[in-house]
């Protein structure tokens, strides 16, 4: 850093908004680059928490099972990338991460025109942008959600089936706002009573509660498998991260709608949680080798 405080030039060159990200991704090195240090982040895990010899079904030790499977390689990051829900995660991961810059740095009041002050602004036009690209490709996700509501009608325990029908109609509601709100910010819609930023904020408060009822069905069917004499330690463990989940997407959707706001620097790290989580279900599987047959077997079979 330079003493009188001036942003390095290594920084300044730097195209942080949501086109610059894209750019990188195009380019075979760029990928490569970002693949390989997620490949080493994992590696760095793995290596320290060797260290810490943990016990089997320990923290760590969920850690090091959950990265061992996945396929770390530029080809795995690129599988990741040729899916829509990939590339939304992934840049969900960034949007969330420069949230949370946003709102450690504020709490460091810096001065204007020094090195973090100009960093943060920098992240939050990060962050504003790639919301603003996850809001344009979010657009007939709803489609789905609508789709599979007659599907709740049928569902035969009546207090499962109004509340599946209140989360995806919530959902689904979320998402049409959302779309009403983005259609203002272009201008193509007139503001009305609400603006484009707080039509999109109503869709979030629907959001909220849709995850708020998400929590309320994990956590009923948690209930069901402890009290159950099964062993089902999958199940629950899958149950308890889901609940997690969509507590914290409660605690996101609450301050970002403006409902109960909190701080940025603890959404954002929140949201940096919840998007790994969802990152780590779209990341593929390393592909298990196929069996070479010995030389004997070859010649027994001609």
């Amino acid at each position: 850093l330079s003493s009188s405080g001036s942003t390095p030039p290594l920084c300044a060159a730097m195209d942080l908004s949501v086109e610059g990200f894209n750019t990188l991704c195009t380019k075979a090195e760029g990928r490569d680059k970002v693949a390989r240090f997620f490949q080493y982040t994992a590696r760095a895990i793995v290596g320290f928490s060797s260290y810490a010899a943990p016990k089997a079904g320990s923290t760590l030790s969920t850690v090091e099972d959950m990265l061992a499977p996945m396929d770390l390689s530029i080809e795995g990051f690129n599988t990741l990338c040729t899916k829509a829900e990939g590339r939304d995660k992934v840049a969900r991961f960034f949007q969330y991460s420069a949230r949370a810059f946003v709102g450690f740095s504020s709490l460091a009041a810096p001065k204007a025109g020094s090195t973090l002050s100009t960093l943060e602004t920098h992240s939050r036009t990060a962050m504003t942008q790639l919301a603003g690209a996850r809001r344009t490709h979010r657009w007939c996700k709803e489609f789905p959600v609508i789709q599979s509501i007659p599907k709740s009608l049928t569902i035969a325990d009546p207090i499962d089936r109004v509340l599946d029908l209140l989360q995806k109609t919530s959902l689904a509601t979320f998402m049409i706002i959302d779309h009403f709100g983005h259609m203002k910010q272009w201008k193509i819609l007139r503001g009305g009573k609400r603006s484009g930023a707080g039509t999109i904020q109503l869709g979030l408060k629907f959001f909220c509660f849709s995850n708020f009822i998400g929590a309320l069905v994990q956590a009923k069917k948690l209930l069901a498998l402890s009290l159950s004499e099964e062993n089902k330690s999958k199940e629950k463990k899958k149950c308890m991260e889901t609940v997690v989940k969509h507590l914290l997407l409660v605690l996101q959707t609450a301050h970002l709608s403006r409902l109960r706001e909190t701080h940025d620097a603890l959404v954002g790290v929140a949201g940096m949680v919840t998007s790994s989580m969802d990152v780590l279900t779209q990341w593929p599987a390393k592909k298990t080798p196929a069996p070479v047959a010995d030389a004997d077997a070859k010649a027994k079979a001609k």
